[in-house]
């Protein structure tokens, strides 16, 4: 068994740190959003007795306050009410929002791996090189959370007519799409860098583990990044081929469109929105994660969160995916691309007996075939969160992105004219070039912050979500394990190195000059597809469809697979949480790797459990290293 190993974060208790880097969100806040160190010390040692076997809880562990105060000075935005309230609107805010399933991580198991069996490395310390330039991802998603995904990639068909080319985009986003991507992908490229070759954190990022390698230490470029920088991901478009397609199941058709939230609407940008959500976990109407961006407060009570009309579209900005992994069912994604492959025949694994011509009289279905998939893709998922809801609750309790924003506030702006110091890395010595880009994004974001309605010019991470994150610590990402055990699964049942463009031209041919298919209607030509423009001379929330993408002929359509783009599906999951605000980089590449080991040790089960001989599941690992497994043994290179 593996010996859980926390970064340090919960050893800066001095008068100046006090547990800076934790998750404390919900336990009482003073001015600055230090948490109470009396309230933590009760929410850490119950989280160590019940990882030694205790049979506690937490109701014990303190919420925060509720109203703002004097006395103590505690400045947050009060919770909205009226007079015509319901009984059922008046009780939100009455209570911190609840610490969401913390006893998860103590669960036992025996399908999937013993939750004790796996580990983590640590994170990134808040003080770590590594958190800074994590930061500066997360401020530059922020800041492009409007912009087109077809802008993100090297290669793009152009628009047809009453679409808008990229150019056209910047008079209604307020600045140049183009050159905006240009200077994130500058900056963060310069802090990455520093990070990979100079960081010395135990917690420190890595290549590849966290980031596609490059010669100046990481490789960010159009195809990289705001991706995870697994095998094949670099391959066209941002977004996975598994979002653009509508999806056979059973008799009805899954359409993969979606409400989007509106543009240029960011939350907890100002201290008080901030402060009320450490402090409750909840938006000024009285919503937790799990509820916030409520259309029902946009109906009742004067929010904005949804645009005129309810329109709908399928993902085009990165806060369209953020929308996405806030309401998905966690392992949806993974289940509508699986439905998606076995619809479209793809070519199973080699390792799967009932591929090719070894059986005559025998066909798959309860054991290797749809039925059997589409229960495993759903079992490993649960197996995923309670391996890595330990982790979250009993071994790191790593702060989510806002509270660093938060840190940053409080040492360059400071509260009431008090500045604080939490010894964040914002320069490093040896490359001028980084503080450069710190303090080009810093400046880029506090005025983004004060352009938004009812905003102000602070360095908090404008949020996609109204509350802010979910409650519960960072590190790991349950979406991020899930995806990487789900995806896992996907990857050994099919042929992951087959190509998109083969399997479509395969289908496409059974629907026409074969006269074999489709078994369902309705019938349509499969293609590559790009993520659609923003129409001309309408809102920002009009978008013409998917485009084809380049022609058969453009070496980059070539290399789009079936694995890659199923990494590139995890990775969109993954990253969509941080284009929303509530993940680190480093939370979601090692929680990738996570669910990965999850889902191999349930293969390895499954394998020795078939009576299907000869058998195998094959695949390469979010390393890129090749994985075999055969009748319970799991064999690597």
């Amino acid at each position: 068994m593996a010996s859980p190993t926390p970064n340090q974060d919960e050893n800066l208790v001095t008068g100046q740190h006090p547990f800076a880097g934790n998750f404390h969100k919900t336990l009482p806040h003073n001015r600055f959003g230090e948490v109470e160190v009396a309230a933590y010390r009760r929410f850490e040692r119950t989280c160590i007795e019940i990882e030694a076997g205790a049979p506690i809880n937490f109701e014990s562990v303190p919420g925060g306050p509720l109203a703002p105060s004097f006395l103590p000075d505690v400045p947050q935005t009060a919770f909205k009410s009226s007079s015509g309230d319901t009984p059922a609107i008046q009780a939100l805010g009455m209570a911190a929002a609840k610490l969401t399933s913390p006893l998860a991580g103590a669960a036992v198991e025996s399908f999937g791996p013993d939750p004790k069996s796996l580990e983590m490395p640590p994170a990134p310390s808040i003080q770590s090189i590594s958190a800074t330039a994590e930061m500066v991802e997360l401020y530059w998603m922020a800041l492009l959370r409007d912009a087109p995904l077809v802008a993100f990639q090297f290669d793009r068909t152009p628009p047809i007519d009453d679409c808008a080319d990229l150019a056209e985009h910047d008079g209604e986003l307020g600045y140049g799409v183009a050159g905006r991507i240009g200077m994130a992908r500058q900056a963060v490229n310069r802090c990455f860098d520093a990070a990979v070759r100079l960081d010395r954190d135990p917690g420190r990022l890595r290549t590849p583990l966290d980031l596609a390698p490059g010669s100046g230490g990481a490789r960010i470029d159009l195809q990289t990044l705001f991706r995870s920088g697994l095998p094949g991901e670099d391959a066209g478009p941002l977004l996975s081929q598994f979002f653009l397609q509508s999806v056979g199941y059973g008799t009805q058709t899954i359409d993969q469109s979606q409400v989007p939230y509106i543009a240029k609407r960011d939350f907890l940008v100002t201290h008080g929105d901030w402060l009320l959500a450490q402090n409750t976990g909840k938006d000024c109407f009285g919503r937790d994660y799990g509820n916030c961006n409520n259309y029902g407060d946009q109906l009742h009570r004067g929010a904005t969160y949804y645009p005129p009309g309810n329109g709908r579209r399928l993902i085009s900005t990165m806060r369209d995916l953020a929308r996405f992994v806030n309401r998905d069912a966690l392992h949806q994604a993974y289940f509508n691309a699986a439905l998606f492959l076995l619809n479209i025949d793809a070519p199973v694994d080699g390792g799967n007996p009932y591929r090719g011509n070894l059986f005559s009289r025998e066909g798959a279905f309860a054991s290797l075939g749809g039925p059997d998939l589409l229960t495993l893709v759903s079992e490993v998922a649960s197996r995923a969160l309670k391996v890595v809801w330990r982790q979250k609750w009993l071994v790191h309790r790593r702060c989510r992105p806002e509270v660093f924003g938060g840190l940053l506030q409080m040492e360059r702006n400071g509260y009431d004219g008090t500045l604080q110091d939490y010894g964040t890395v914002t320069s490093v010595a040896a490359l001028p070039d980084v503080q450069t880009a710190v303090n080009d994004t810093l400046a880029a974001v506090s005025a983004h912050n004060a352009s938004l309605p009812g905003g102000a010019a602070t360095l908090f991470l404008p949020m996609a979500f109204s509350a802010g994150s979910p409650s519960h610590p960072a590190y790991g990402a349950g979406h991020a394990t899930v995806a990487g055990a789900c995806v896992t699964v996907l990857k050994a049942w099919f042929d992951e190195d087959a190509r998109l463009l083969d399997i479509y031209a395969a289908a496409n041919a059974r629907a026409g000059a074969e006269r074999v298919g489709p078994k369902d209607p309705p019938e349509g030509t499969l293609q590559l597809l790009q993520p659609g423009y923003r129409r001309i001379g309408t809102d920002l929330e009009a978008f013409c469809p998917p485009r084809p993408y380049p022609p058969a002929a453009s070496s980059d359509a070539e290399r789009i697979t079936v694995g890659g783009e199923l990494n590139k599906l995890a990775s969109n999951v993954a990253m969509g949480r941080s284009m929303g605000g509530v993940h680190w980089r480093s939370d979601n590449t090692r929680s990738l790797r996570l669910g990965e080991e999850v889902a191999i040790e349930i293969l390895r089960k499954r394998s020795a459990e078939y009576a299907e001989r000869p058998l195998s599941f094959r695949f390469r690992s979010f390393d890129g290293e090749p994985v075999q497994i055969v009748q319970g043994e799991v064999l690597r290179s």
